[in-house]
């Protein structure tokens, strides 16, 4: 220890700081100062300045009328129930604060990589909290004269940052009264995209005003024109068909108004009189309709992987979650232009009206960018066809990443202008061309949603919405869109859904791009680090396994090798290895092969997709339910998902999401290929994912530790998941049923969905003799094979075997736990299977049954025996001795190799069963049955079991009544999701393609938070 010193302890600590070897070190001075920091570093500058705006606010205080004198006087703060009031006020705060900060996300980390939060910004958080102070209301002008200024200046950054027009602040005047030769963008903030998509759909104006001159604007229907967008001819407004008023272009549509006025001095006063009674906001959508004989409602086209906003907002709105209609996507999740070309082509010959088209920029799950590019030359095609439209970019994630392509203004000086430091090494070098692309086509767009709260780095709630023409958002209001837009005075609240809205997220968002500006050297470089970083992640989970490991990780965006065949793929992971993983930054940029493969690497944007396998002796895994497990199993333990777990015990945070085949599709088909997984069964897929907001894991060596920390955890797990699906000889668990017509016992297999050894729906006859006690007598029961030695299911039904088992009657406990009961012991021989099918998910059937409740049925003589049919997990085992009550008789020999029966009731209403589904299944019940012939091998799998049950197929040989006898059911075993050892709430799952909280879990949240106030 003698050349440890404090200098070189401190030394070596900075050589381990995220930003040892970063590349510029004067970009990384800066975005320091923007942050509160993983270690809290800037706690004094923040402290200071909280202070700082507690004091001002005090003296903003003092200064209005200080002659009224105090209210809380000295008095009454000296006295006993003030004090007592304060005391508790502070101990309340600091109790809550303190359990707040003790069991949050660690957000500020750089060891979290989930959701896309991080710690917001200290310009942010100053921002919003100084003005939570003020509590301003930008709902009116009268109420937040400063704040609403504030906002309509954010919207006009924003514009300008996404390339729509905007007049310089410099050259704004007072008062913008008269119509202007360019059209302006127009910006605002709402609490959230959710609402900013909302306010996006609008329609029908056109149709109000050709209300309108039937009445009231009669004397201008001989005489108002506008231009056709197929010809280019002007033609009578009030002469145009449906058709054509609801294909005419915005810019049209918008210049209606200001036409008015100036052809026929039609004032902005009158025109919103007049038109109120026919707009769709007064008359509501469906009036409007029915009364226009319109045949199809226009619809909107988005990327089915769209955000849950859109039918959201559809439905809101009125125009109804299926007009929000699904275009399929490419393999990298971006909106397919081929399908998106087709399905316009069909409007158009089946003149159907389209309101708009989406293009996702910053697909919130996977980081896709959408062609927007090809999207609005879709739009400029099809309207020179008749076929007009919006497009609305959804950039509520990736908006502010259009800062990367932006340059500052030169800042002035008394010495002359000068730029600033060249700091554009991170971002040049970490967005691709085609997504370059995407954020110069947004200066095209009619309106975007941007959230400042997401890549904006702002507290929450900040949303915000953008138009190209600031005149859209009259539409959503009951005013027409002119011209004339003022610059103050302005009440913004008219213009959005929402009622009150706070001025403080303004406040924040102007502070933080003052501070740290919308261009590639202010807000751009932060993102540009933030960029590097997920790609130098995106080359772990490219590269981290191979041919010989037993886990496999596959990136969701594929190596550029992947293309050429195995050989090429494993040659490129090696050069990763060598070149760019545990590599300095300054290793890679002067590496130039290495620089230009890390920047094909990862997403459009900060976020990486990514999913585990696993092989075992060698062989992948193709079941894609338990690469779900393994997936959902690391999502647990690398997020909190049970109360009171301290967040330091979580060495990482990753999120996860469902790759639901409805919605992917193709895409999701083409990643269970490249995972080793089957397509067949059409599953959903379990992916986990990693966002990149932090500027703190660029270098360093820490992205390293992300990755070293991320394969030790899918190890363990590997054990678990390796464990459960290799076949092993075991105990195994039978429901004795009864005793047939020739002396033999009916057995049915206790089986799990979710586990190798018992992944079987079996029903044998067997010959059964009681060894040690009376289990023949005290049927039905539980039998369970001998441990020692164990047999697997295919040993147990070998010809000849004979073995031991011992006898149970179940037990259960006051929470609903199974606790068996020794009968005693018997030998079973003379096994002969009826059923034995395998229950892997992709032998499942898609749906449950919904006309009938299905049923092995079997036996012999007059006994005879009926279980349930596990067509889908979750499920019920239901079995149980019947007897029957049949007009016809059933030949013997059919019925001893097992038939279909089925209830008359609905398999899919009683799923996921439960204690009160089943209910209807008990002793003494009696219900109306069909039997029909089961044309399926005894070894027979699925799906398409049932199809024999089906109005087109053979009729059923037998209809009657069946009675229930003692019914043996099992609702936990069967469903059993996790074998290993571990019982904390770490390792609940709601199901393996959920990440939705365990309701358990849930409870637990709730009485440990009720708890903390109520103690």
């Amino acid at each position: 220890m003698s050349g440890l010193n404090a200098d070189n302890i401190t030394q070596r600590e900075e050589s381990n700081r995220a930003y040892a070897d970063c590349v510029d070190e004067n970009l990384h001075e800066v975005v320091s100062a923007w942050f509160l920091g993983p270690q809290a570093e800037n706690s004094d500058m923040l402290g200071d300045l909280f202070a700082e705006a507690v004091a001002l606010q005090k003296a903003s205080r003092l200064a209005y009328h200080p002659e009224d004198g105090a209210f809380i006087t000295p008095a009454i703060r000296a006295s006993d129930a003030f004090n007592q009031e304060s005391a508790d006020l502070q101990t309340q705060v600091r109790k809550t604060i303190t359990y707040l900060y003790k069991f949050s996300v660690p957000f500020f980390s750089q060891r979290y990589a989930g959701h896309m939060s991080f710690e917001t910004s200290l310009p942010g958080i100053l921002g919003m909290a100084s003005t939570l102070l003020c509590n301003p209301n930008n709902v009116a002008y009268e109420a937040s004269p400063v704040t609403t200024e504030i906002e309509l200046r954010v919207g006009r950054e924003m514009c300008r940052m996404l390339g729509y027009k905007v007049v310089p602040e410099s050259t704004r005047q007072e008062e913008l009264e008269g119509p202007k030769d360019d059209l302006e963008g127009w910006g605002h903030i709402a609490c959230d995209g959710t609402v900013a998509n909302l306010e996006s759909i609008w329609s029908y104006y056109p149709l109000s005003l050709r209300d309108a001159m039937k009445k009231e604007l009669a004397f201008i229907a001989s005489t108002f024109k506008v231009p056709l967008p197929k010809t280019g001819e002007d033609a009578l407004f009030s002469e145009l068909d449906l058709w054509q008023l609801l294909n005419l272009p915005a810019t049209t549509i918008l210049d209606i108004p200001n036409r008015l006025h100036e052809q026929f001095g039609i004032t902005p006063t009158y025109l919103d009189e007049v038109l109120y009674d026919y707009l769709v906001q007064s008359r509501g959508k469906q009036a409007l309709e029915t009364e226009w004989q319109m045949a199809h409602s226009p619809s909107y086209f988005i990327s089915a992987t769209k955000h849950y906003s859109w039918p959201k907002g559809a439905a809101i709105a009125g125009l109804g979650a299926e007009y929000m209609r699904e275009v399929p996507v490419d393999h990298n999740a971006r909106l397919d232009i081929g399908e998106l070309t087709k399905r316009l082509d069909q409007c158009l010959a089946e003149k159907k009206p389209v309101f708009a088209v989406v293009g996702i920029i910053g697909s919130t799950e996977e980081g896709a960018v959408d062609p927007l590019d090809k999207i609005l030359d879709l739009r400029d095609a099809y309207e020179k066809k008749g076929l007009c439209f919006l497009v609305h970019a959804d950039a509520a994630w990736g908006g502010y990443f259009a800062s990367m392509i932006r340059k500052p203004s030169p800042k002035k000086t008394p010495y002359g202008i000068y730029p600033e430091p060249p700091r554009d090494f991170v971002p040049s070098s970490t967005l691709r061309k085609s997504t370059v692309d995407q954020f110069h086509a947004l200066a095209r767009t009619d309106s975007i949603t941007i959230d400042p709260h997401k890549a904006g780095y702002i507290p929450y709630p900040a949303g915000g919405l953008c138009y190209r023409d600031g005149r859209l958002k009259s539409l959503l209001t009951w005013s027409a869109p002119y011209l004339a837009q003022k610059a103050s005075g302005e009440s913004i609240g008219i213009y959005g859904v929402e009622g009150s809205k706070p001025g403080a997220p303004a406040v924040a968002t102007a502070l933080h791009h003052k501070v740290v500006g919308l261009h590639d050297r202010g807000h751009g470089a932060l993102l540009g680090e933030a960029s590097w970083s997920c790609r130098r992640i995106s080359a772990h989970w490219g590269a981290m396994s191979t041919e010989k490991d037993d886990f496999i990780v596959v990136p969701f965006n594929p190596l550029p090798a992947e293309k050429d065949g195995p050989v090429a793929l494993a040659q490129q992971k090696e050069y990763i290895r060598t070149n760019i993983l545990g590599k300095l930054n300054e290793d890679i940029v002067t590496n130039e092969a290495a620089k230009d493969l890390l920047c094909q690497l990862g997403s459009d944007l900060n976020i990486n997709v990514f999913a585990c396998n696993f092989r075992i002796n060698g062989k992948v895994n193709e079941d894609v339910e338990e690469a779900n497990y393994l997936n959902n199993s690391i999502f647990h333990r690398l997020s909190i998902t049970a109360p009171n777990i301290l967040p330091e015990t979580i060495p990482m945070f990753l999120s996860s999401t469902t790759f639901e085949y409805e919605h992917y599709g193709e895409c999701v088909q083409h990643y269970k290929e490249r995972l080793g997984l089957e397509k067949d069964s059409q599953q959903d897929l379990f992916v986990l994912r990693n966002v990149v907001m932090t500027p703190f894991q660029t270098a360093g060596g820490f992205v390293q530790t992300i990755a070293d920390t991320f394969q030790s955890v899918l190890v363990e797990e590997m054990q678990n998941v390796v464990a459960r699906n290799t076949i092993t000889p075991q105990p195994h668990t039978f429901v004795l049923q009864g005793i047939d017509g020739n002396g033999n016992a009916a057995l049915t297999y206790r089986p799990y969905f979710y586990n190798a050894n018992g992944r079987f729906q079996l029903v044998v006859i067997a010959h059964v003799e009681n060894i040690e006690g009376n289990t023949l007598d005290l049927l039905p029961c539980d039998l369970v094979t001998d441990s020692k030695p164990g047999m697997t299911i295919d040993e147990i039904c070998l010809p000849g075997n004979v073995f031991e088992a011992t006898t149970y009657r179940r037990g259960y406990d006051s929470e609903g736990i199974e606790h068996p009961v020794k009968i005693g012991r018997v030998t079973v021989s003379d096994v002969r299977v009826i059923k034995k099918r395998a229950l892997d998910s992709r032998y499942r059937e898609r749906k449950y049954p919904d006309a009938f409740v299905p049923f092995y049925f079997y036996g012999s003589g007059n006994n005879y025996f009926v279980d349930h049919m596990l067509l889908r997990a979750p499920n019920g085992q239901l079995s149980a001795q019947v007897s029957i009550d049949f007009a016809s008789t059933i030949p013997s020999d059919a019925l001893e190799k097992g038939l279909l029966l089925t209830v008359d009731r609905s398999d899919a209403a009683m799923q996921p069963a439960d204690q009160d589904s089943t209910a209807w299944f008990k002793e003494g019940a009696e219900f109306a049955v069909k039997v029909y012939v089961d044309p399926n091998p005894t070894d027979a799998y699925g799906p398409g079991l049932v199809n024999v049950i089906a109005p087109n197929k053979p009729a059923p040989i037998a209809r009657g009544k069946m009675i229930l006898g003692k019914p043996v059911i099992d609702l936990q075993r069967l469903n059993r999701q996790d074998f290993t050892t571990d019982t904390s709430a770490m390792r609940r799952m709601v199901s393996f393609t959920s990440r939705a909280a365990h309701p358990q879990t849930k409870l637990e949240w709730r009485q440990a938070v009720t708890s903390m106030f109520d103690e």
